[in-house]
């Protein structure tokens, strides 16, 4: 019982983090069809809100996407998306949504720029660097980053991020690259 409570737990907070992108405000949605022309190069952005060094990085097609950087030349390189947009709880101005079909991206703003806020993989064409896609298993979560600090919490803190499974019957069910925000 105590391992399901946690899982709700877990669970209800990702939920609360997607939820809040529309809790605080009027919203716009669009598609963008500007596709990434030519093939992208391997790219570390750094730098931002927060040190956006030695946490944990998303990449996908020869683009590395670290919490905290600068959003807006990540969000082009990745190419096409459906986007969304609401007004932010936690900072001024608007909290950016960029839907690329197997991962969201999410964007917080300060002073005019927008930094990266998460990353949710949402299918398994896509994984962690170490390899991790939904349903893998709890076992290959335990392989790749350890065993977590508490029991059947699979959140794991590196620099200025944390990376989030939440795992269910044993498989891997969603997967989620937090900032770390002061």
């Amino acid at each position: 019982m105590n391992k399901m409570k946690r899982f709700v737990a877990v669970a209800a907070a990702a939920v609360l983090c997607m939820v809040s992108m529309t809790a605080c405000g009027n919203s716009q949605s669009s598609d963008n069809n500007n596709k990434a022309q030519g093939q992208a190069q391997e790219q570390s952005v750094s730098g931002g809100a927060g040190s956006a060094t030695g946490g944990f990085e998303f990449s996908k097609s020869g683009v590395t996407v670290a919490m905290n950087a600068p959003a807006a030349e990540l969000v082009e390189k990745l190419g096409s998306y459906s986007y969304f947009e609401s007004a932010s709880c936690a900072f001024n101005g608007l909290d950016k949504q960029y839907d690329y079909g197997s991962f969201v991206l999410t964007t917080y703003p300060i002073d005019e720029v927008d930094y990266v806020n998460s990353v949710e993989l949402k299918d398994d064409l896509v994984k962690t660097a170490e390899g991790v896609a939904i349903g893998a298993s709890e076992e290959d979560v335990k392989a790749a980053y350890g065993e977590p600090a508490t029991a059947g919490d699979y959140s794991y803190t590196k620099g200025d991020s944390k990376l989030l499974f939440v795992v269910k019957d044993g498989k891997v069910s969603s997967i989620q690259y937090i900032a770390v925000t002061k």
